[in-house]
């Protein structure tokens, strides 16, 4: 039976984490140290979930606390994605990586249950930052 739940903050759980999401592109090809920076923020801040079946990691989710004008503004190209400590009114995705697609919706799911009322943006990132993927997404608060 598939577990989702967020790891508590740790040695061993951030190196578990880095070793799963560095298997997966575009995150393989990412800078080691940009990732780490990213993956010990989630892990700190509790703002992740991690997928688990038959004790191996089968899905990662990790996601930064910000407001909307921020959000859409990134969504749209138009300013950079960055954190707020306090004042939070939207949560954006920046990793999500699975062994299997069907590993995805419950992570997404208990994410909504963990941030309710907020909005949940994400988009495809590559690489090269300066290139986008077509796919961009914005889920309304329920």
């Amino acid at each position: 039976m598939l577990q989702v739940a967020a790891f508590p903050a740790s040695p061993v759980s951030f190196g578990l984490i880095c070793d799963f999401v560095s298997r997966f592109p575009p995150f393989d090809a990412f800078e080691f140290r940009q990732m780490a920076v990213t993956l010990r923020h989630q892990l700190e801040a509790q703002s992740h979930l991690v997928a688990g079946l038959d004790d191996d990691i089968v899905a990662y989710l990790g996601w930064i606390r910000t407001s909307r004008d921020i959000a859409e503004a990134w969504m749209s190209n138009q300013g950079p994605l960055t954190a707020l400590a306090q004042d939070a009114n939207a949560i954006v995705v920046t990793v999500l990586v699975a062994s299997d697609r069907k590993h995805i919706l419950p992570l997404l799911r208990k994410a909504k249950t963990e941030n309710p009322g907020l909005p949940v943006y994400w988009k495809r990132q590559l690489p090269d930052e300066a290139r986008t993927a077509k796919r961009s997404v914005r889920k309304k608060a329920d």
